[in-house]
């Protein structure tokens, strides 16, 4: 299946000269302020997620404008938190130290640091002013967690997160001071439910440890949801965020950290076509684009005309680098001469992750990043 780029991102990718990673801003503009609209109707704090979109230039300050504050996660996005920024989450596997926090509970800002074990609760509670919680696995509260972990079952398993059955002793570490639970997110959510779900299991976890919780943070994982007029059968995040607000006791805080949601479906890539080959039988483009150096968690599909019904000639797209596992994609084009050598290709469905893991490699520059206006 083919995308369109609006001509304002085919214009940008075809002055740039390499490879380049372009995000239409009016687009992450409008989703920003739909997702404001969704969470501040159902009661619900939204906390940017910073490694998200760290990579995009000026985009953290935008997100941090509209919504209500940032998760931070390693030391790196500390800088991101300017003085207008009243609310910061820091969730980071090392702990945060006492210096880290003390920098950042500045002018009255708040504070949450989430925590993993007592040494990091003991380390935040010496802070004054900061707020303290727990990181709770989601595999914990009964869900999957894919990856590459499995615990004794075979059953996927959270790398984030404390089991149920720790959560009292490490509160012990700071008595008194927890008042939040903190989920990583687990799987993409396309309905309410699990999100529901998840809240609800969270909550019994906290009862069964005996700590009385004024604070929930879901996590993300939010980009399977609608911002706007759903298609295809998808849910209204604001249904979704709704559903989750009445299943929690209005005297607990409800947050959640939007992430891949803010950019999804408004980040492209291009690069230049370097050769055209038959490799293996396939008609091959190598770009001077690569899918491990620019385009880290993404599925990118190619922009082009579509072929006419029951036409069309195939392509693969592949990067240069020297790996064999520089594949791009799969494409559908209208006919053998599209995409010949010298010409510009876009590739949509690009995610702002990808402009903080942007790298050069093995003769290929790192991409250029842009916030196309």
């Amino acid at each position: 299946m083919s995308r369109r780029a609006p001509d304002r991102i085919v214009r940008a990718a075809r002055a740039i000269d390499g490879p380049a990673l372009l995000f239409d801003l009016p687009a992450i503009a409008e989703r920003l302020a739909a997702l404001r609209d969704a969470t501040r109707a159902a009661g619900v704090e939204a906390l940017v997620a910073t490694k998200a979109i760290v990579g995009v230039p000026g985009l953290v300050a935008l997100a941090a404008a509209t919504l209500d504050g940032l998760d931070l996660a390693g030391p790196d996005e500390d800088g991101a938190a300017t003085a207008t920024v009243r609310v910061v989450s820091v969730t980071f596997p090392g702990g945060a130290t006492a210096d880290r926090l003390a920098r950042l509970a500045v002018g009255g800002r708040r504070v949450i640091a989430s925590c993993e074990t007592a040494a990091q609760l003991a380390a935040a509670a010496a802070v004054p002013g900061v707020e303290l919680a727990v990181r709770v696995s989601t595999s914990a509260l009964g869900e999957s967690a894919p990856g590459g972990l499995r615990d004794a079952a075979g059953d996927h398993a959270s790398r984030f997160g404390v089991a149920v059955d720790e959560l009292r002793a490490i509160a012990a570490a700071a008595p008194g001071r927890v008042r939040g639970l903190h989920v990583h997110g687990g799987p993409l959510a396309v309905s309410a439910a699990p999100l529901v779900a998840r809240a609800r299991a969270a909550l019994a976890a906290a009862d069964a440890a005996g700590l009385a919780i004024a604070r929930l943070d879901l996590g993300g994982s939010l980009h399977g949801f609608a911002l706007g007029a759903p298609i295809a059968g998808q849910v209204r995040l604001a249904d979704a965020l709704a559903a989750v607000r009445a299943a929690v006791p209005r005297s607990i805080e409800l947050c959640v950290e939007p992430g891949r949601v803010l950019t999804e479906g408004c980040g492209y890539a291009s690069g230049p076509v370097l050769a055209a080959r038959a490799i293996a039988g396939h008609d091959a483009r190598v770009l001077g684009l690569s899918r491990l150096c620019h385009l880290r968690w993404s599925t990118p599909r190619l922009c082009a005309p579509p072929p006419a019904a029951g036409a069309g000639h195939r392509l693969v797209l592949v990067g240069a680098t020297c790996c064999e596992d520089d594949v791009i994609a799969d494409a559908l084009v209208p006919d053998a001469a599209a995409l010949s050598v010298g010409e510009t290709a876009i590739v949509a469905e690009v995610s702002a992750y990808a402009a903080a893991w942007n790298r050069g490699f093995a003769g290929v520059p790192a991409a250029t990043v842009l916030a196309v206006e």
